[in-house]
């Protein structure tokens, strides 16, 4: 979780905000505190129950917990989540379009960027759960005006996503000027998820991350 934080700060898609969860087998969950979240150590990891409330650890939930603990209960195969707030992804919500796939970068998100349509923040379960409701069964949801959220099964996964997404936004953006989009097909998409699906699929790619931040 520290270093996912680290690789994200470093490849500018985490400012002082954002915060990354990670579902504990018996229910608990690790979070990074209320602080930049690319400035976390391995001491500032805090843990909190199924509601949010600490349990252990020295900083306070971010303000914001509510998203992660509304989606944990409404999706038994979320295992970690990631919050954060890059521009490419306001850009794009604020268009109403979410994320096409024009690149391989962007297969993940094949069925869709459901848009969170309120920049208020998530301060409370009943907004919690509004969001968990229009992220659905999708890999990611954008929040307008705000950022976006993504979900997966391993912090090596939600590593990828978290970087392909904000990727997939600025390739969108600077191909949107030059013309309609050719997007990849279902079948395309489907066929190319297969492959990441394989064991250690994201290990180079993470390896590569990783490399920039740790010598």
């Amino acid at each position: 979780m520290v270093l996912a934080c680290k690789v994200l700060q470093k490849q500018r898609v985490l400012d002082g905000y954002g915060h990354v969860t990670a579902r504990l087998a018996d229910g608990r969950i690790l979070s990074t505190p209320h602080m930049p979240p690319g400035k976390v150590a391995l001491r500032d990891i805090i843990v909190i129950d199924k509601d949010g409330n600490k349990l252990e650890g020295l900083g306070e939930p971010n303000g914001e917990t509510a998203m992660h603990t509304s989606i944990y209960k409404a999706r038994a195969d979320v295992q970690c989540i990631l919050h954060y707030h890059p521009d490419e992804l306001v850009a794009v919500a604020a268009t109403g379009q979410g994320i096409k796939v024009i690149a391989n970068c962007g297969v993940h998100f094949y069925r869709g960027t459901p848009i969170y349509d309120s920049p208020v923040l998530i301060r409370n379960h009943q907004l919690g759960d509004k969001v968990a409701a229009t992220l659905g069964d999708r890999s990611a949801v954008l929040l307008r005006g705000h950022g976006g959220t993504v979900v997966a099964s391993d912090l090596d996964t939600l590593l990828r996503r978290g970087i392909d997404l904000v990727r997939s936004a600025r390739l969108q953006i600077m191909a949107a000027p030059l013309g309609p989009l050719k997007t990849h097909s279902q079948e395309e998409c489907e066929q190319m998820i297969k492959g990441h699906d394989r064991p250690n699929a994201n290990r180079r790619y993470i390896d590569y991350y990783i490399s920039e931040v740790v010598d």
